[in-house]
């Protein structure tokens, strides 16, 4: 990879506005992990494993981090707006670069689509007459408004939807504790580290129910590589990423794993089980707040706008990478006035307009089948990173790309993290409750090397 000057420009390489500060990429890439999956779907998670979803959360943490430092290596050597999708054409040939790009882009349309269908759902607490396809066409069409703003703009709006996100989750923590040390929160019942033995112990519901709910942790993870992704549109992007890289893996880390942890310690897990609902919610309403539901209520829904807000922008800088690449119609390549892909921002969302139709049909299941059908796509992904660094190290050291990081030959920690990816991705085969993201994913990788066959014939 090339090892271009660090200096500030206002436009990159790729034509784009770079116009993000440290501040918004970071904030980016924090609130397109931290969405409806975290505040809503945790229950899920929780009543699949019991208490040991701690340990799906830790491992999965190790993953993200090894993912991180890995692609963190690779991005500040090369800022660009394709990120890994280019790389991943330039260490393993053209077709592995589309299908790579072509799967994320797959990855975040999914992951909106049923951030939207939650959203229906969650309004409906409060308008059960309103149609839970409605609120999300009104979310889709105001993010997409955003989308085709300047991209400072756009950045902005998002760096304020993760401030308060990281502000409820910090509350949240905070009551947590309060709880557990002092009896004036408390409404009864048992406090503190003992609870992640009752309820029929820390392994309650045994290994499988462990391995079932790993599946859908990795889910609440995705969408940090997105971080690298608007590389193409920093500042300063070497300084800047390279900060940004450190600072938000571990913010991630300590929301999730600390979150979980203290959630568990405040209320018995079978509580869950007994109570629909965030867990959020109900552990503020444990602490006696009267408006507490309403409250985590509007935050979850903001937080799933979040979201989709940096789903949007990753997927369709993605699609405009890949028309600069060659793969796909050269319109998706051209930039407006404000600099923004116009195109590949409508088309990622008529894209995503599909999952309203979905939750017209049935808005019941709908966050669960469209979530399922993503996991597959951020599996793929994030070992396609790793191979990628273990190619990218090989070639530094034969002198064939440049870096400033002097590492060893052998990426030890990316061969870990692909023998945890492919340990999980067993698991969710192995899970009846997941086993249809693998059929999804793996029905799209395969549209998608079968498209770009017939496309170029035999040429890789």
């Amino acid at each position: 990879m090339k090892d271009d000057s660090e200096k500030t420009t206002a436009t990159s390489s790729e034509g784009l506005s770079r116009s993000l500060k440290t501040r918004h990429i970071q904030m980016l890439a924090f609130g397109g992990v931290i969405g409806v999956g975290l505040f809503y779907g945790a229950s899920v998670s929780v009543q699949l494993a019991g208490p040991a979803v701690i340990l799906d959360f830790i491992v999965c943490g190790i993953i993200v981090a090894i993912v991180m430092r890995a692609l963190a290596e690779m991005t500040i050597a090369e800022p660009t707006a394709g990120s890994f999708s280019l790389y991943a054409r330039r260490l393993f040939g053209e077709r592995m670069g589309f299908v790579t790009a072509g799967m994320w882009w797959f990855y975040w349309v999914a992951t909106v689509m049923s951030e939207l269908a939650a959203i229906g759902k969650l309004v409906q607490v409060w308008f059960p007459a309103v149609p839970a396809w409605v609120p999300g066409l009104s979310a889709l069409i105001l993010f997409t408004g955003s989308n085709l703003l300047v991209v400072r703009v756009f950045g902005e709006v998002e760096y304020w939807f993760a401030c308060l996100k990281l502000l409820a989750v910090g509350v949240f923590m905070l009551f947590g504790v309060l709880m557990m040390v002092t009896p004036l929160l408390h409404q009864g019942g048992p406090l503190g580290v003992k609870n992640l033995t009752i309820g029929g112990g820390f392994f309650a519901n045994g290994m499988m129910g462990t391995v079932m709910a790993l599946s859908l942790v990795v889910q609440t993870y995705s969408g940090i590589e997105t971080l690298a992704v608007e590389a193409g549109e920093s500042t300063k992007p070497k300084q800047n990423l390279r900060r940004a890289f450190r600072t938000v893996t571990w913010r991630v880390l300590v929301v999730y794993i600390g979150s979980m942890f203290v959630m568990l310690c405040s209320f018995p897990w079978t509580y869950l089980t007994h109570h629909t609902g965030s867990p959020y919610a109900l552990m503020f309403a444990r602490a006696g707040i009267p408006v507490a539901a309403g409250i985590v209520n509007l935050i979850i829904i903001l937080s799933g706008l979040s979201s989709c807000n940096t789903g949007l922008y990753g997927g369709s800088r993605m699609l405009f990478s890949m028309s600069r690449q060659g793969y796909i119609s050269d319109g998706l390549g051209r930039i407006n006035r404000r600099q923004i892909p116009a195109g590949a921002v409508w088309v990622t969302a008529l894209a995503i307009s599909v999952g309203i139709l979905i939750t017209y049909v049935d808005p019941n299941h709908a966050y669960v089948w469209i979530t399922s059908a993503s996991a597959f796509a951020s599996l793929w992904t994030w070992f396609v990173i790793l191979l990628e660094h273990a190619a990218y190290r090989r070639n530094l050291h034969k002198g064939v790309m440049g870096s400033e990081v002097t590492s060893a030959r052998v990426p030890v920690l990316s061969y870990i993290g692909m023998f945890l990816l492919v340990g999980t991705f067993v698991f969710i085969v192995w899970s009846p409750l997941t086993r249809v993201s693998v059929f999804a994913g793996v029905v799209f990788l395969i549209a998608l090397w079968l498209s770009h066959l017939l496309r170029t014939g035999s040429r890789g």
